[in-house]
């Protein structure tokens, strides 16, 4: 007879997959790093995995994003574009509706133009898996999102 701990017979993990189509349209109006008058038009395809589990009454939920594709802007240039995001977090017994943990987050953007974009940050990422999303910079460059109201500067992503 084999016995296990009660660890081992208690931890549960699931995992999801998601793709989805990855517009954005970005503009100098938004995105500082961009030339004047700039417009980029982008599309690509988003895969998304998710690892849930859920051990000793508390869930861990990982996370990892990755689109690629293609852009054009106002005059023609054509651009690829790569957006990775990662994140881990878990919840409390105490707090089990509230979940916190680090996000890794970069978007870059290259071609033919005069528009390149390199984006990113690394944050303390606090959510409840639907509207609560906060996101304090520990490290960030380029010029990605406002970090208060999780808007998009130059990762459009």
């Amino acid at each position: 007879m084999l016995l296990l701990p009660g660890a081992a017979q208690a931890q549960r993990t699931e995992r999801t997959t998601e793709r989805s189509p990855a517009p954005f349209v970005i503009t100098s109006e938004n995105c500082s790093m961009l030339p004047p008058g700039t417009t980029i038009n982008g599309t690509g395809t988003l895969t998304s995995i998710t690892w849930t589990t859920k051990r000793r009454g508390h869930r861990t939920v990982t996370n990892s994003s990755l689109a690629t594709g293609t852009a054009t802007d106002q005059a023609g240039n054509q651009y690829t574009f790569l957006y990775s995001n990662q994140f881990r977090v878990s919840n409390t017994k105490a707090r089990p509706r509230v979940y916190s943990g680090v996000m890794v987050d970069v978007f870059t953007l290259q071609g033919s133009g005069p528009a390149t974009l390199s984006n990113g940050f690394l944050a303390n990422y606090t959510t409840d898996l639907g509207k609560l999303q906060r996101i304090r910079p520990i490290d960030a460059f380029g010029d990605p999102i406002e970090f208060e109201t999780v808007t998009a500067h130059c990762d459009p992503l």
